[in-house]
């Protein structure tokens, strides 16, 4: 049976699981247009984290089978939000254009029907957050966004951290002592963590006094979970968008070493309570990723290099069965996978254009309004996303935060780097 009917028939059988998700549309009917954006960007962190959580029993294939209405509910109220709205240069959209593209390469799938839905989740993705991009005028438009998934992760770390809690010993995998609350994934679970550490660090830094302790907390508690899953490509990302915040600190001293001391006593309560983990996976670079991609470029690539599965029958949505056996651990071999050059080739140039223009924005971040050190942080977000996409496909796989932000990030350096060019850089 198809996942999707697998989760359709959960619900079905059990339709009281949507009570919570019918109760939240009929609030959400009731907040006003110019605070929708804010609450749907909040609510999507958490909803997708329970998504990914199969020990949450039978509301997490109930929130997994509604995730796609997660990205309409931003992307209406991005539609409607009240104000002007940013004009977008004609290459952003391109998020979207392949995105729908890329539906009739899946049709012929094995798992046709789950192939579809992903599908079309990403082009919810892609619109929503190009639509939401599309409210950005001004640097409070800016700070509104990254305010929201803050509060957002808070409330969705709740959902590892009392897995943590309650059950200390069952939140580990078994034979591996990695990190797997409430049954989530170890690296899936990881993009959590990659996504919060930034935004903690920055709110610690620069938020009201008052809500600098909390944020301190959560930073130290995220950095410790993510410790505990052992995922190397989580802590490869986290590394990346903590880089601009040790510089910072290195030129505040007394703070850097006031942070490290409390670092020290939240890390040991943290490991403390995950006494099963095993953390020597990081001591090793061993991965069979390579022979995977080479696989794939001999084997697979040469026989669709332009099509993709447009034209074949019977082949799997997520990896070549029968020549490799694994999905290809890489954001853009997976595209070339299902839509050949079609596909991976305009989304590679829209990564490569994007980080191009994030740097050129980054260089005259000192002429842009707000804070530099803010900038700096988005750009090595950017920058972690296309990294570590390298080593899976979260980048532009629909059911995570992370790769929303991504479509929103991209989209505003393209435009930011634009208004540069124009000498409109005063938003």
């Amino acid at each position: 049976m198809d996942r999707v009917d697998i989760y359709i028939q959960i619900v079905m059988e059990q339709p009281i699981l949507l009570a919570p998700i019918v109760a939240f549309m009929f609030a959400y009917a009731l907040v006003p247009s110019h605070r929708r954006l804010f609450v749907s960007l909040l609510i999507l962190v958490p909803w997708l984290t329970v998504a990914r959580s199969p020990g949450m029993g039978p509301l997490a294939p109930a929130a997994k089978l509604t995730s796609g209405i997660a990205y309409l509910l931003i992307a209406f109220a991005a539609w409607t939000h009240p104000g002007p709205k940013r004009k977008l240069p004609g290459i952003v959209w391109l998020f979207v254009i392949v995105a729908l593209l890329s539906v009739p390469f899946v049709l012929t799938t094995q798992e046709r029907m789950l192939a579809i839905v992903q599908r079309m989740q990403w082009v919810t993705v892609a619109f929503a957050g190009v639509l939401t991009a599309q409210t950005v005028v001004s640097y409070s438009d800016l700070n509104r966004i990254t305010q929201a998934l803050t509060w957002g992760c808070i409330f969705a770390l709740i959902i590892p951290f009392s897995s943590l809690i309650l059950f200390p010993a069952e939140s580990f995998l078994r034979g591996m002592g990695r990190f797997q609350p409430w049954g989530a994934n170890s690296n899936q679970i990881g993009m959590l963590f990659a996504l919060a550490v930034p935004l903690f660090a920055y709110a610690a830094m620069s938020w009201r006094s008052s809500l600098k302790p909390l944020f301190i907390s959560a930073l130290i508690i995220t950095i410790g979970m993510a410790l505990l899953t052992a995922s190397r490509q989580t802590m490869l990302a986290i590394v990346l968008v903590m880089l601009p915040v040790i510089f910072a600190l290195t030129k505040r001293p007394v703070i850097s070493v006031l942070f490290l001391g409390l670092g020290a006593i939240g890390m040991s309560i943290v490991f403390s309570l995950g006494e099963s983990a095993d953390l020597e996976r990081f001591g090793s670079l061993e991965t069979g990723r390579l022979d995977i991609w080479a696989a794939y470029f001999s084997e697979v690539f040469p026989k669709r290099p332009i099509t993709g599965l447009l034209f074949t029958s019977g082949e799997s949505y997520f990896k070549a069965i029968i020549e490799v056996g694994q999905h290809p651990h890489n954001a853009w071999l997976y595209l070339m996978y299902i839509g050949g050059l079609s596909i991976a080739g305009p989304m590679l140039y829209l990564a490569i254009y994007s980080t191009y223009s994030g740097f050129k924005v980054w260089k005259d971040r000192q002429f842009l309004p707000g804070d530099s050190l803010y900038y700096s942080i988005l750009l090595m977000v950017l920058v972690a996303m296309y990294i570590q996409g390298m080593f899976n496909q979260v980048v532009y796989w629909p059911t995570y935060t992370w790769s929303f932000l991504h479509v929103v990030i991209a989209s505003l350096f393209i435009c930011f780097y634009k208004d540069l060019k124009e000498g409109a850089a005063e938003y």
